[in-house]
């Protein structure tokens, strides 16, 4: 029987028990705007939680995420929802 240290223990349990906890809810998911950002960015990948990224940081990954919604040919945004995205991430992050 192979003797497995006490860190190694530790680590494993907390890395099985932060994945049981499944994601973090966004907030306001009952808002329109946050209907909005699980329709058109949960589509391709999991939801990040608004304050993975700051305000500023937002616009630049949302037109990144238009190009990569143009190439694989699904409905691009319109203004409307560009800017209601926008106006969502940016108050909800950090």
């Amino acid at each position: 029987m192979k003797n497995y240290s006490v860190s190694a223990a530790i680590a494993a349990t907390l890395l099985l028990s932060g994945c049981a906890g499944g994601p973090t809810p966004i907030p306001d998911a009952d808002s329109a705007a946050a209907r909005l950002y699980a329709e058109k960015c949960g589509v391709c990948h999991a939801l990040p939680h608004p304050k993975r990224h700051s305000a500023g940081e937002w616009p630049a990954l949302i037109a990144l995420m238009e190009r990569r919604m143009s190439e694989r040919g699904l409905d691009p945004l319109t203004p409307e929802q560009r800017q209601q995205l926008l106006s969502y991430l940016q108050h909800n992050g950090r």
